[in-house]
This record gives structure tokens, C-alpha cells and sequence, in this order.
């Protein structure tokens, strides 16, 4: 028996396969990849000579693996048991490093069969028993999953390549499937890294994805689970799975909507009543902790593509979900959602993410600093100045954010969170633009198209209809008061006094004496007011109107108070006609 010797200088890829940097990672897998090929080809010629006829595979004691690493060379041989099992390590970023080497070496020597793959993994890492401890399981079962990524993104490569038959190819992929479905039904941790795997999966086998759900029993269980019992990953798996899904499993999907999959179809996936049914599952996606959860990014990346999608999950599933319930880290992940959704959205969808229950928990942990989420809630507000204050952020979302903000009522946001993020923005609009933008929604008011009618493409709350429209051009409007030059506020309060106060006749000829005032005053906001109250219209310009009024009565008083506190300003004497002062003139 003879024992094998390895280069120092290849033992030495395997410690820079556990380093913290990516690219140290990177290059000592294609290195190692290098030196392994070398070895490979070197074998091979010695084989065909005199000495190891046949080939065969040992390991660093010289025993004889069998027919899983048949014809390998010594050094091959090693290299894989070795970074199989340094899928098992949780040192620094040993398993990401192995598990690259690993698709690197099956994809550039692909002397050793997928399958075979498999069984390395499960005789090179240790086994679980009972004197396992959970720590070591964890590492384990992730070395699991790592290792069969690593194996699908090969296979992906060689079936690309066309070396992988496509039989062959969802022969592994239904193993892989059972293997991986297996592991997320034993622990819950691992059911996110295991729908990856699935994902993986699905990338490299493209529309051949629908034919390996015949072949993998216990994948079509998995995501068929019931909406009421399901963890986020069966909603992420449903929902990414859905083109491929043959019909009798899309029929037993309660996660997504019956149907075909065009993009038409995807408003279905986000009805309130679909979002509904997914809300505890999606609530329960908490579980990673400080991360986000695969799941929300699918979502979002759909939610923004159709109208009203974005509102919808935000309402559903954030407003009345995460911020309704007790645990900190769900409020947090609201945190985070909101973070992700506010750049991506229309400026229309802003109001409805600066919704009650997020206004009030984001208040409530920026005014204590030993409040659980106050760091969160800082870092929030924080990006969203950062988001408004950058150059490329469209002027009406950043008004948007402004009015949103102000719905409390004036200044009322910036006292309250002990921050002036609301003035700090205020501050960045410039008067035209604010003035501008003010007739802009004057104008959305008073045309809003009525329910049912062609939608405005392209213009500021070109989804909403009707009153849903006409209130958020309000809020809008109201929003830029701060901004706004005396002349334009002058004019935004008769634009409210008249649609709170005044009715207009069909016929203008028509109007009595009394009336005479009201069109004076409608012609001087250069709009036409409502013909009549429509769902609590008047009553919202009545109360915006009351409060800039009473707000501007508040400014004029404490501007008297400053000024009778001042002290007397004594007059210099006048001078005389050649400059000269002017004396008192004494008394005789």
C-alpha cells in the first residue's frame, strides 16, 4: 500500500478556498481546477502504458474507491473527498469556495458521472447520528444542499453543451428533486436553500421543468401543499413554477390562481383575495431573519409590472400582515419591504406605502432611542431622504414622498419623529417647480376620468380613476404648500374654498345675483368647481382648506408675539438742512 503524495501548492488551494474573499475564492478554484486537470491527463497517459492499465481510483491511504471514481487519478480522487467534505465546514467561507471547486471540477473533467456525484456527497460527508450536535447537523445538511447546487449548475453546463441527453438529464433533476424536497420537509431552515436548489434546477432545464414533476413525487407534494399549512417557500416555488406546472398539479396549487400565465394573468396572482390566501404563509418568511426572504423579491419584481399590484400587496400583506402582528421581526422585514418597494414604484403607489399602521410604527421607534427597532426605523427614514435626494429620482415621486409625509398634518411628522426630514426635503424643491406641479394636479382634479374610462398613460396618477385620483392630486397639491410662493397658496385656498363651498350651474347665464361672487371666485382659481358632492370630495377640501388656514393664522400670531417682544428701536435725530443735528429747544 502506498500512500499518496499531494503538492504542497495544491493542499494550499484548499486553505484559499475557505477565505473570506470572493475573489481569492474564484481564483483558487480555477487554480486547483488547473492543477487537478494536469494530474488527470498525466494519469490517464500512464495508464495507457505499462504500470496502471485499467486505472482506477484510490484515496490518500491507496484504497480503491469502486466504480463511483473509476479511472480517476489518485490526486482526483482526493480532491473531490475533500472538497465533498468541506461542504460540511462552517469555517469562514469554506463551504461557498468548495462548492464552486466542486462545479468547477465536474464541469471541466467530466470523467465522473452526475449520479456518482451524488453518492460522493453522502459517503464523504459525516453522518448524523444521535451524538450529532445540532450545530454540526446544521452544517451537515447545508454541506448537503451546497454540494447538489454545485452538481446542477455542472449539469447545467454539460447540458447545454449538448455532452448531457436530456433523458439523462431529468434522471439526475427527478433525484435531485426528491433529494432536496426531502431535506426542506425534515428541517424548516434548510426549505429556503432547498427551493434554490429546485430553482437551479429549473434554470438549467428550461421548459423540460414541466416533465419532472411525473418523476419527482415528493416535489409535486411539496409544492401542493395547502395555502393554509404552507411555509413561504411553496408560495416562491408556485409562483417562479408556474408556466411549468402541468395542468392536474396547477389545479392543486392553492398558492397561485387557475389559468395560463401570460402577463395578463399575473393581476390575478395579486388580487386581494389571492394575496389573501398567501398572507400567512408570506408572514411566516420572518423566520430569516435579519434577511429578506427570496420569496419578496420575486414578488416585487411582478407587484411593479402590474397596475395596482404594488398597492395591493402592501396593503395586504404589510399594512394589515407584518405591522399587525406582535413580533419585531416581522416589523422589521415591513421595514425592508418598504425600503425595496419605494424606488421601484409609481408615484401614484406612494401614499398607499406611507400607509396608517407603517406611519405609526415608524414613529413610535424613532421617539425612544432604547425602543427595539429604533435603529431599523432610523435607517428607514434614512433612505428614504437618500432616495428623494438623489439626482435621478423623478420630481413627482419625490412630491409625492413629501405630501405623504405631511398627512399628518403640517410640520406634525418632523415634531413628532424628533428629525426634519420633511423641511430637509421641502428644502430641495425649487418654487416653479412646486408651482407648476400644483396647477398640474389642479387641473388632474378637476378631469379625472371617470370610473371605467381609458387611463391617463404616462401621467402623475395615470392608474387611478375617478375619486381615487381626485383625492390623491389633493393630497398632492396640499403637500406642496410649504414650497409654494404667497401668489400660488393664495391660489391653492381658493381652489379648495371653491370645491368645498361652491356649486357651479350647467348654464352660465343661469346664475343669480348670488351666485355672481362664486364665479368671480372660480374664475380666479382657473378651474371649474364640482358639480356636486362626490364620496366626501368637499369634505376633504374643506378640512385641508381649515387646516393651511389655521396654520398660517398660527405663523401670523407667533410672528406678532416675536415682534412685541423686541425691544424698542430708538430713532437716530434728525439732522438739520446743512447736516447738522437737530437740538431740543430749551425751556425758559
Amino acid at each position: 500500500m502506498v500512500r499518496l503524495e499531494v503538492p504542497g501548492h495544491v493542499l494550499q488551494h484548499f486553505w484559499d478556498l475557505a477565505n473570506i474573499e470572493s475573489e481569492v475564492r474564484r481564483e483558487s478554484a480555477v487554480n486547483l481546477v488547473n492543477e487537478l486537470k494536469q494530474a488527470q491527463d498525466e494519469h490517464v497517459g500512464v495508464s495507457d502504458g505499462t504500470m496502471m492499465a485499467g486505472g482506477g481510483g484510490g484515496d490518500a491511504n491507496g484504497a480503491v474507491d469502486g466504480p463511483a471514481l473509476e479511472g480517476c487519478s489518485p490526486v482526483l480522487v482526493y480532491a473531490l473527498k475533500r472538497l465533498a467534505r468541506g461542504l460540511g465546514s462552517g469555517r469562514s467561507g469554506a463551504r461557498q469556495g468548495f462548492a464552486l471547486a466542486l462545479t468547477a471540477a465536474f464541469t471541466e473533467i467530466p470523467l465522473v458521472s452526475l449520479p456518482d456525484g451524488l453518492k460522493l456527497l453522502k459517503s464523504s460527508l459525516e453522518p448524523i447520528t444521535q451524538s450529532t450536535k445540532g450545530a454540526e447537523a446544521r452544517d451537515i445538511l447545508m454541506g448537503q444542499l451546497f454540494g447538489i447546487a454545485a452538481l446542477v449548475r455542472a449539469m447545467a453546463t454539460r447540458f447545454k453543451s449538448g455532452d448531457l441527453p436530456l433523458d439523462d438529464a431529468l434522471a439526475f433533476g427527478a433525484s435531485v428533486a426528491e433529494e432536496t424536497s426531502r431535506l426542506a420537509a425534515s428541517k424548516a431552515y434548510l426549505a429556503e436553500s432547498a427551493a434554490a436548489v429546485v430553482l437551479e434546477l429549473r434554470a438549467a432545464l428550461g421548459a423540460g421543468m414541466g416533465k419532472l414533476f411525473d418523476r419527482s413525487p415528493a416535489l409535486t407534494e411539496w409544492i401542493t401543499t395547502p395555502a393554509s399549512k404552507a411555509g413561504p417557500e411553496v408560495v416562491q416555488l408556485c409562483m417562479e413554477l408556474w408556466p411549468y406546472l402541468p395542468q392536474k398539479v396547477r389545479e392543486r396549487c392553492e398558492c397561485v390562481p387557475q389559468g395560463g400565465v401570460k402577463a395578463k394573468d399575473w393581476a390575478a396572482v395579486f388580487r386581494r383575495d389571492r394575496v389573501e390566501t398567501v398572507r400567512d404563509a408570506l408572514m411566516e418568511s420572518s423566520y430569516v431573519h435579519p434577511r429578506v426572504h427570496g420569496v419578496w423579491d420575486g414578488l416585487i419584481k411582478r407587484a411593479v409590472e402590474v397596475p395596482g399590484a404594488v398597492e395591493t400587496l402592501w396593503d395586504v400583506a404589510c399594512e394589515h400582515g407584518l405591522f399587525t402582528s406582535g413580533s419585531h421581526q416581522r416589523r422589521y422585514l415591513g421595514f425592508r419591504l418598504f425600503s425595496q418597494l419605494l424606488p421601484l414604484c409609481e408615484p401614484e403607489a406612494v401614499p398607499s406605502l406611507f400607509s396608517h399602521g407603517f406611519i405609526r410604527c415608524l414613529l413610535n421607534n424613532l421617539n425612544k432611542e432604547d425602543n427595539y427597532l429604533h435603529a431599523a426605523a432610523e435607517e428607514c427614514l434614512e433612505s428614504v431622504v437618500a432616495y428623494c435626494k438623489a439626482k435621478d429620482t423623478p420630481q413627482q415621486k419625490r412630491l409625492s414622498v413629501i405630501a405623504a409625509l405631511q398627512r399628518l398634518g403640517p410640520n406634525r411628522f418632523d415634531k413628532v419623529s424628533k428629525r426634519n426630514a420633511v423641511r430637509e426635503l421641502i428644502g430641495g424643491l425649487s418654487v416653479d417647480d412646486a408651482s407648476g406641479y400644483m396647477r398640474e394636479l389642479m387641473g388632474i382634479f378637476v378631469h379625472a376620468p371617470a370610473d371605467g374610462a381609458k387611463r391617463a398613460e404616462g401621467a402623475p396618477g395615470g392608474e387611478l380613476v375617478g375619486n381615487k385620483r381626485r383625492l390623491w392630486a389633493l393630497e398632492q397639491a396640499v403637500g406642496l404648500w410649504p414650497k409654494l410662493p404667497a401668489a400660488s397658496q393664495a391660489t391653492l385656498v381658493k381652489f379648495l374654498v371653491t370645491h368645498a363651498f361652491y356649486q357651479s350651474e350647467p348654464d352660465a347665464a343661469a346664475l343669480k345675483k348670488g351666485k355672481k361672487k362664486s364665479a368671480g371666485l372660480i374664475e380666479d382659481a382657473g378651474v371649474a368647481p364640482l358639480a356636486e358632492p362626490l364620496d366626501g370630495l368637499r369634505e376633504a377640501c374643506a378640512v385641508r382648506v381649515s387646516s393651511l388656514l389655521e396654520r398660517n393664522l398660527k405663523a401670523q400670531r407667533a410672528s406678532s408675539a416675536g415682534k412685541d417682544d423686541k425691544p424698542a428701536e430708538t430713532k437716530p435725530a434728525k439732522k438739520g438742512k446743512k447736516g447738522k443735528k437737530k437740538t431740543p429747544a430749551k425751556k425758559g
